[in-house]
């Protein structure tokens, strides 16, 4: 599931509390959120956002980072059936080259913060970092062009999905099958309870399990676009 650029996207009042809270949070003074009064009805966009920030000494980047956080937190919550997306991506695209001088440091930030090794290649003057594995694909992609680049993390995490959900679905289907059987050949009160009960109950635990792994691998995507974007705009052509 793609993520709305998040220079053409406005923040509803709920959103922009969230995103304020978090960039004071993240922030080493502690600054006080703005007044309610700053913020509008109809909404503001993160360039409002940045200005609001600017009046109150909270870093830009900042903010966008807390907005890409909470812009990201509005697709898990209108995620599928299984509790969030099988698909995360993120892109950012930023003023600035990277420097092929800078690859080591760029495969390090992004090595350390996905936590494995992958393989990197170079595909029509990209850069492309990737990890494969039985729980999915992750895709990191440096694209510089005309004094831009453009950076993009994407996973999919179908295996995953897959993973969490069908050993389980068949062990509740089958006892929940059993349990029918059960009730149905000498009507046993405990093979109805587990006919009725097994397969609701298992179901909103394993989308939790679900949601927590796209979470957690969301948030190592979304950093590591991020540093990479702070990286790419402070490094010299």
């Amino acid at each position: 599931m793609t993520q709305e650029p998040i220079d053409e996207r406005r923040f509803t009042d709920e959103e922009i509390r969230e995103i304020l809270k978090l960039a004071v949070q993240k922030a080493p003074s502690r600054e006080k959120p703005p007044s309610g009064s700053l913020v509008k009805s109809e909404g503001l966009s993160l360039t409002e956002l940045k200005a609001i920030g600017e009046e109150v000494g909270i870093e830009p980047a900042r903010l966008e980072d807390a907005a890409r956080t909470v812009a990201a937190r509005g697709i898990h919550r209108a995620a599928s059936i299984l509790g969030a997306p099988t698909v995360v991506d993120f892109e950012r695209r930023v003023d600035g080259e990277v420097n092929p001088e800078d690859t080591p440091d760029v495969l390090s930030l992004i090595r350390r913060t996905m936590g494995t090794q992958g393989e990197v290649n170079e595909v029509h003057g990209s850069l492309e970092w990737s990890a494969k594995g039985d729980s999915g694909e992750r895709y990191i992609t440096l694209s510089s062009r005309d004094g831009h680049t453009a950076i993009r993390g994407s996973a999919n995490l179908t295996n995953s999905a897959v993973l969490t959900y069908l050993p389980a679905g068949i062990v509740g289907l089958f006892t929940s099958l059993v349990g029918l059987i059960k009730f149905v050949q000498d009507g046993s009160q405990v093979g109805l309870v587990l006919c009725l009960l097994v397969v609701p109950i298992l179901y909103p635990i394993l989308r939790t399990i679900f949601s927590k792994i796209v979470g957690g691998e969301s948030a190592k995507l979304q950093r590591a676009v991020d540093e990479l974007a702070r990286l790419t705009e402070g490094s010299e052509p």
